[in-house]
């Protein structure tokens, strides 16, 4: 009787228990499993009372609740469900955060109908307030903008136009996270994100995609349901020129340079060049296709065979030139005479050159010169400031130069002009110097037969004077003085100076390697006191090959430096890593530029709003200011070299070595270097070399307000690289 008692007590309690809501659930839970909701209020709101019909990506509304128990508490971990009318609301149901708030976007996609979405959201048994939504008409508006009209030919990495599209609705409130497509007709676009940003901006580099042809660039951007935006870029820069002379006479011929340069003076090769004259013959000199050269020129042959005038044209990627030349019928003539009263075409500098003219057809006759100076007398001392006075047509002057080159003789007489050239050198003596380099300082071994394997020689002559002159027509003598690879010169191994001074040949690798710097080769002058210079070469295994890289972060040593770091990889044929090498690493400026920073809006960063782009003023990157080097005149070689760089490091058991490049703060945007990077030995690539643009740290460009490093340029700021401003 007690057990059944018993079993009666417990079914009491459980049967208790059920009418609790016990049920098995936790206590304090619904049937569900579910804690009762403590909501006590639901605000609903809209970050827009309107939305465009488009139903583009960027046009959504944004919907907020706000979830508060009864004492003005948020509510956080509430379930809190949506109604809409209409439309497409992203997530219908979500748990508030621990503000009590969920936020949800509203879209129109795939229904364009006016019309009014009434929308309530719901916490428990607690309802919301009603809010409207309207569906408007609204067509989206492009508008496409460029940072600069042109695009400087050169193309150098820095130098792109920026090119923005703003996107924008009937409101003209910004429409973010819409895909714009761009396109151009020619040149190149980055390849980057199309999406417009907080912003409503979409932002791409054109660049001129390696063509400088001179050009108008035109831009199309697109959005749906906008009309498309256009814009021209103007690739423009590339300069082409004529050297004539102004008069020929009937019956000569006479030479007609044309060279045509990008926007950075650079040489551009390889480029057709169409040319015409209207009244003679003009020809390519030699003969051959009408191309550039490696200097940027074309060489042309103009034989004067009648007339009186004649115009001569020239086009060339995109840009025309055109000269007048006189044809003269009469004899008039001019030619430089040697000590002997005999015709001369060259002569040292230094000398006194007489000038003869002959058959002047006026009372007087003006000479000038493009070179040197000319004076009244033999001995060269009293400058000619006035017209000679012509007897029988005839007069004389003289004329003296004190540097290297071809000076361009001009008489004018009676209206008519006729021309002569004479070359000036600098002469042989006892002071004259030669030095030695070789290009690259290793190579590799070469198979029986081959001559892949060589590297050039380059023997240089100078007059020794404080002007460091360059030499012409020196005799330079290449020899071997030791070689265990059995390798050879090219020839011929005597060779004479042109007009930079140089003298060149090739050594050819033999098919065995060498000791570092296991061979010499020594250049000798012929003639002066006999001067030689002798350069030390390596000739290793062919197996070595080097590459380098950076990354996209600077280091900040000091607070006025930056640095980049480069990992340099050596491997043999097959990829393995070579530990154990030797590295050697320089620096050489390419370009430096002129030019201001100014802040890019609406969002920054600072870059240049102009910028000149400049060569290396030390053309044969020997560190003295030689004649002709000091463009700009400031009394210095511009840039210098104000980078550093890890001289040398030895690549470990992964085959792998660190290189710095430390440089000013200031030099980011203004200066281009090369990087080179020898190995102790090597094969078919024995060096590394890339074209390196300083980069700075982004926070440093990104404050309106805080001037960047370097925002004008430590070279100048003018528009001409020969002004020193």
């Amino acid at each position: 009787m007690k057990k059944i008692i018993g079993w009666l007590g417990v079914m009491a309690c459980a049967g208790l228990l059920a009418a609790c809501g016990g049920g098995g659930g936790s206590p304090g839970t619904n049937s569900n499993g579910q804690a009762p909701s403590k909501a006590a209020s639901v605000t609903l709101t809209a970050s827009a009372a309107t939305i465009a019909s488009s139903g583009l990506d960027g046009t959504e509304v944004t919907l907020t609740v706000i979830v508060k128990d009864g004492g003005g508490n948020a509510l956080p971990n509430e379930t809190v469900n949506f109604n809409a009318s209409s439309g497409t609301i992203s997530n219908l149901n979500r748990l508030t955060n621990t503000s009590g708030q969920v936020v949800e976007k509203l879209s129109v996609k795939g229904d364009s109908s006016l019309r009014t979405i009434s929308i309530t959201a719901s916490a428990g048994s607690i309802n919301s307030n009603t809010i409207t939504v309207q569906v408007i008409s609204a067509v989206p508006t492009l508008t496409l903008t460029t940072d600069s009209g042109t695009l400087a030919s050169a193309g150098t990495t820095g130098n792109e136009v920026t090119v923005s599209a703003l996107v924008r609705d009937a409101n003209n409130t910004v429409m973010p996270n819409v895909t714009v497509d761009l396109k151009s007709d020619s040149g190149a676009l980055t390849l980057t994100n199309r999406v417009t940003n907080a912003q409503g901006i979409v932002t791409e580099k054109l660049g001129t995609g390696g063509d400088a042809t001179s050009r108008a660039i035109k831009i199309t951007a697109t959005v749906p349901g906008a009309v498309p935006a256009t814009t021209i870029v103007n690739v423009t820069g590339n300069r082409l020129t004529i050297n004539a002379a102004p008069t020929i006479n009937v019956g000569a011929s006479a030479d007609v340079t044309v060279k045509l340069v990008d926007s950075a003076g650079n040489a551009l090769v390889g480029k057709t060049v169409n040319y015409s004259s209207n009244a003679n013959a003009l020809t390519v000199k030699g003969g051959g296709t009408p191309v550039t050269n490696s200097g940027g020129q074309l060489v042309l042959t103009y034989t004067a065979s009648g007339g009186s005038a004649d115009v001569i044209t020239v086009k060339s990627m995109g840009e025309i030139a055109s000269v007048g030349i006189a044809v003269n019928s009469s004899t008039f003539a001019m030619k430089a005479l040697d000590s002997g009263g005999n015709p001369e075409t060259s002569a040292a500098i230094g000398g006194c050159q007489q000038v003869s003219v002959t058959n002047a057809p006026g009372a007087t006759v003006t000479i000038s010169t493009s070179r040197g100076t000319i004076y009244a007398e033999s001995t060269c001392r009293t400058t000619l400031s006035s017209p000679l006075a012509v007897s029988g047509g005839a007069a004389s002057a003289y004329v003296n130069a004190t540097s290297p080159g071809v000076a361009t003789l001009t008489a004018n007489s009676g209206g008519l002009t006729t021309q002569t050239d004479l070359e000036f050198v600098a002469p042989v003596t006892n002071a004259t110097t030669i030095s030695l380099q070789a290009d690259p300082a290793v190579i590799g071994v070469n198979t029986a037969g081959s001559t892949t394997q060589q590297t050039t020689l380059r023997a240089i002559v100078r007059d020794g004077t404080p002007l460091n002159n360059l030499v012409k027509n020196a005799t330079v003598a290449f020899s071997i003085i030791s070689d265990p690879s059995g390798g050879t010169l090219t020839q011929p191994a005597v060779v004479t100076t042109g007009a930079d001074g140089t003298a060149t040949t090739s050594f050819i690798a033999g098919t065995a390697a060498t000791a570092l710097n296991g061979v010499q080769i020594q250049a000798k002058l012929i003639g002066g006191s006999g001067p030689t210079a002798a350069v030390n070469l390596t000739v290793a295994q062919r197996s070595l090959f080097i590459s380098a890289g950076t990354g996209n972060t600077v280091g900040v040593p000091s607070t006025t430096t930056y640095q980049m770091d480069y990992a340099v990889i050596v491997t043999d044929a097959a990829g393995n890593a070579v530990p154990g090498i030797k590295l050697t690493a320089s620096v050489l400026p390419v370009t430096y530029y002129k030019g201001v920073q100014q802040y890019t809006l609406p969002a920054g960063p600072w870059e240049p709003a102009s910028r000149t782009a400049c060569a290396n003023e030390d053309l044969n990157s020997n560190g003295i200011l030689d004649a002709g080097e000091d463009v700009n005149g400031n009394g210095r070689l511009d840039p210098g070299i104000p980078v550093t760089v890890t001289p040398s490091v030895t690549t470990d058991a992964s085959g792998r070595a660190s290189v710095s490049l430390i440089y000013p703060r200031d030099n980011v945007y203004w200066l281009d270097v090369n990087l080179t990077i020898r190995g102790q030995a090597s094969g078919t690539e024995s060096s590394y070399t890339s074209l390196v643009h300083l980069m700075g740290l982004s926070a440093d460009y990104a404050i309106k307000t805080q001037d960047p490093p370097g925002r004008s340029s430590p070279y100048g700021v003018g528009t001409l690289c020969s002004n020193p401003l």
